[in-house]
């Protein structure tokens, strides 16, 4: 369980700095108190990552506006790499994986619902978060199959390999040592 935890820090930590290096010059804004707006900043740079599929092929962020490229793929590839390369165990590298992309994804949603209303009126922050998660869900819904499945796919296979590697060393060491050469 501790190592559990520690790699679910790991990897949200890896994701979380990579969008901030990246997406920071759009994300931050200083109308905001400090925390609404570490809130909203957070809300905005997941926000990028949440469509990796289609800011690759050249469509701009949720709400329109931003083109990103491929930087959110990149993002999720390298940190889901970091953390199979650290586990070296495919089952708890994909586990790890999964379960930060579903906090990164439940915590895009929830956090709609406290920063649009500081926006809009009373109902337009309404028709705002339908509109944003009507692009997710109905426009982008490969978006949500690749990074919910893509990420951890590659976290156990680098983690596969990684264990491979090992394993073949050590096997070619122990057959050395048991037949050495004269």
């Amino acid at each position: 369980m501790k190592s559990f935890i520690l790699g679910l820090g790991t990897m949200m930590a890896s994701v979380t700095l990579g969008s901030l290096l990246a997406f920071s010059s759009e994300a931050w804004t200083a109308e905001l108190p400090l925390q609404m707006g570490l809130l909203k900043m957070l809300h905005d740079i997941y926000s990028f990552l949440l469509t990796p599929l289609s800011s690759a092929l050249g469509a701009p962020s949720l709400g329109g506006g931003v083109y990103l490229g491929v930087w959110p793929l990149i993002i999720w590839i390298l940190s889901s790499a970091l953390i199979g390369l650290l586990t070296g165990e495919p089952y708890r590298a994909a586990k790890i994986v999964f379960t930060s992309t579903l906090i990164i994804f439940s915590f895009w949603i929830f956090s709609n619902f406290m920063l649009y209303p500081l926006h809009s009126g009373n109902l337009a922050w309404l028709s705002e978060v339908d509109r944003l998660m009507s692009d997710l869900f109905l426009y982008r819904s490969l978006d949500i199959l690749f990074f919910l499945s893509v990420p951890s796919i590659v976290s156990a296979t680098t983690a596969f390999l990684i264990f491979y590697i090992v394993s073949s060393r050590s096997k070619a060491s122990e057959i050395e040592e048991e037949y050495p050469a004269w």
